[in-house]
């Protein structure tokens, strides 16, 4: 059989109409086929569920029923304080500013071709 002929077959077939008997036979397998899977639809959640509280429960940290006792603390030497010899403080060196004589300020005008725009840098 070549592919036209095929076509022209499933064609044919096409036009006819299906018989209710295997119509219905089809249905009722379908209709079985969901009825047979409808308890994984929860047994699958649970499932998971339950694995996942599972490994909750395993892997959270144990318990410890041992009491430990603190550690006792070392005993602090006793120091003596220093004696009252007043320290004088260094001197703090004063900030002199540096002073231009002979600094003339500078201002830079820069002029762009927009004649509304004009740049001025001032020192």
């Amino acid at each position: 059989m070549t592919e036209d002929q095929m076509r022209e077959l499933f064609r044919e077939m096409r036009e006819e109409p299906v018989p209710a008997d295997s119509l219905a036979r089809v249905r009722l397998g379908v209709d079985q086929r969901l009825r047979k899977r409808s308890w994984w639809k929860l047994a699958v959640p649970l499932i998971a569920a339950g694995c996942i509280l599972a490994a909750f429960l395993l892997l959270r940290p144990a318990r410890t029923l041992i009491q430990v006792q603190a550690p006792s603390l070392p005993e602090i030497a006793h120091v003596e304080p220093p004696t009252d010899v007043p320290i004088p403080a260094a001197p703090r060196p004063k900030r002199v500013r540096a002073k231009h004589a002979g600094a003339v300020p500078v201002s830079i005008r820069i002029e762009t071709p927009d004649p509304d725009v004009v740049i001025l840098l001032v020192n």
